[in-house]
């Protein structure tokens, strides 16, 4: 079983704690830019704007992490998909030392467990032959490379779930 899989890794108090802060800090965060973020997929391009307008390069995008509007963007980002695509956060209980230069980070992934025993054995063949995987994103990593990867784009990110879900309608039985 993969370390993510892991009831360890879904409910910790590192992950706790940062989900509880981003929710706390979020009311002020949208007043302060611009109200009215509703987590539609629509809102990701106006999230894109609004770092695109603060920072031009990959490393003070790097440089300004843990700030709040970095640490609540990565967090919106990631609740629009838990709210749209029906993902579930993911931390690693504690972070290693010395810090990852990536990773490391809440992520938003779907719980395998929540699969069907027949989607998780058709998804482990196609993972062998490396033709899927279960998509998983970290939110702040997602932000980072708007400034990294020429023609990135947040919106995308749901497009991989969305992918993701309609293969999983594609097989025989009911999906949630």
């Amino acid at each position: 079983m993969d370390p993510i899989d892991t009831p360890e890794w879904a409910d910790n108090p590192r992950l706790s704690g940062w989900l509880a802060e981003q929710r706390q800090a979020f009311p002020a965060w949208a007043a302060e830019h611009g109200g009215d973020w509703d987590f539609a997929p629509a809102s990701l391009d106006r999230l894109e704007d609004l770092i695109r307008s603060r920072f031009d390069t990959w490393e003070e995008v790097r440089d300004a992490r843990g700030t709040p509007l970095l640490e609540v963007a990565a967090w919106y980002l990631g609740e629009t998909l838990v709210r749209r695509c029906g993902v579930m956060w993911r931390c690693m209980p504690a972070l290693p030392q010395p810090h990852p230069p990536a990773g490391g980070y809440p992520l938003v992934t779907y719980a395998r467990d929540g699969l069907t025993e027949y989607e998780q054995e058709v998804l482990e063949d196609l993972e062998e032959r490396l033709e899927m995987s279960v998509p998983l994103l970290d939110p702040a990593d997602a932000i980072r490379s708007l400034f990294a990867v020429p023609g990135y784009r947040l919106a995308g990110t749901v497009d991989r779930f969305d992918r993701f879900q309609e293969w999983r309608r594609s097989l025989p039985g009911e999906v949630d």
